[in-house]
Order: C-alpha cells, then structure tokens, then sequence
C-alpha cells in the first residue's frame, strides 16, 4: 500500500480524499500524519492527538461493491481489524462500543471516522480515518480515554504498529465483496460493548433510561429493548452508550 507521510494537517480525511482526486489515486493508499490538528471524531466530536505519541492516519479503499447499501458492514470490518491487531500486541479486553470506538479495560484507545465516495455507477470507495492512542501518558479533561502504554506499560513502535495495522486494513476489501453481512455481524457481537446487558442509555436531551442492548439492525443502528419489551432502534445521534 502506498504511504504518504506528513508533519501536520488539519484532518487526515480530507486531506487524503484531496490527495486522491489530484493524483488520480486508484490503489489503496495511507496518509499518516505525525500531528492532526483539527481531527474530527462520529458525532461531530473533535479528535484530540499529542503530536508523534499516537497514530493519526487515513486509507483510501477502492473497489467497495455496493458500499451505499452496506456502509455498516465496512465500518463493523474496520473496527474488527484493529481489534484483531491489537490482540497481537496483548491489549487486554479489547471491545468495540458502537458503533466503532476500540476499547480495552474499558477506556477509549481508538476511534473511526468513515467516509464513502461513489461514482455514477456507484462504485464504492471509502476513506477510513482512525485515531489510535499509542504513547501519550496523559488525557486532560477525559476519564474515559487511555492509551496502549498506558494500559500495557509498554511503549509502542509506531511505524511497525502503523504496518501491522495496514496488513489487515488492506484485506478488508476482499472479505466486504465476499462475506455475508450476517457473518459479520456475528464476528461484530462477539466483541460488542454491553451485547446483552443492561446499561445506562443517554438521549440528546440528557435524559437517562436503562435498556438491554439487542444488536444492531441491518442499517447499523443500534438495538436497544426497555421495559415491558419495548424495542427501539437509534441512528449514532439519536443515543449514547453510559459507561
């Protein structure tokens, strides 16, 4: 895969999706930047990084069938490949909270911003944005976020980490053309934050309410059953996990 490096910028997504209209890109590609100023995180959310302690890149993957029927599939392989990396390196409880933030111990470590792009014949392509906690010791301001130093008491190479990462991103266009969204799906549950647990549940207002988290429906929304077996389903703005 090709790799562009560079110091800084302001978002690894864009800059990579205006790297591959210049050039013409047809290839998968990487844009790897060693301090992403303004990135950008689901919800709107911004993505904070200290520069040279953590992965901040994007990848251009083309040749996704389909992609606008199946947006979630790609996102769920995409949160699946860093899960199995990372389980080479020994981080402990590894999770996915939906729709796709990597967890271990239950602190946020990585998270994933999907962009797709279709042609006229509506061929698919994305680019992948993800933000890996590495090396950075401390997170201002944010309990809930951790790093795999800090989880591991190991410091991490961030070049063989970063190809390690690649090895299995780079496959992913192969298993979304031929494996079931079912198959997925089922690989994404065994590794779901609260799959069949009750938890905390917060709606846009603030309000909380407590629910058995069911799955995810077939436009990657999340499923989620109250009392008196009442089930809903919620886009990402729609709800947030409590934890």
């Amino acid at each position: 895969m090709k790799l562009v490096k560079v110091d800084a910028t302001s978002s690894t997504n864009s800059y990579l999706k205006d790297y591959v209209k210049l050039n013409s890109i047809k290839a998968p590609c990487c844009l790897v930047a060693d301090n992403q100023i303004s990135g950008r995180g689901q919800r709107g959310t911004a993505w904070q990084s200290q520069a040279g302690k953590n992965l901040t890149f994007s990848v251009y993957l083309p040749g996704l069938e389909d992609i606008h029927k199946q947006t979630f599939k790609l996102s769920a392989l995409v949160a699946l490949a860093l899960v199995k990396t990372l389980e080479k390196y020994n981080t402990p409880k590894l999770s996915i909270k939906w729709p796709n933030d990597i967890l271990s111990r239950q602190f946020k470590i990585g998270g994933i911003l999907i962009e797709n792009m279709f042609n006229q014949n509506r061929a698919g392509a994305s680019v992948i944005g993800i933000g890996l906690n590495v090396n950075q010791d401390e997170f201002p301001g944010l309990p809930k976020a951790s790093s795999l130093k800090s989880i591991t008491r190991s410091a991490f190479d961030l070049e063989i980490l970063l190809k390690d990462l690649l090895v299995e991103i780079e496959n992913i266009p192969i298993k979304f053309n031929t494996s079931s969204y079912h198959d997925v799906l089922e690989l994404y549950y065994s590794h779901l934050f609260k799959y069949n647990k009750v938890g905390m549940y917060q709606y846009p207002d603030g309000s909380l309410i407590q629910g058995l988290l069911r799955g995810v429906d077939n436009y990657g929304r999340l499923i989620v059953e109250f009392e008196e077996d009442r089930i809903d389903s919620f886009d990402i703005k729609e709800i947030q996990i409590k934890y």
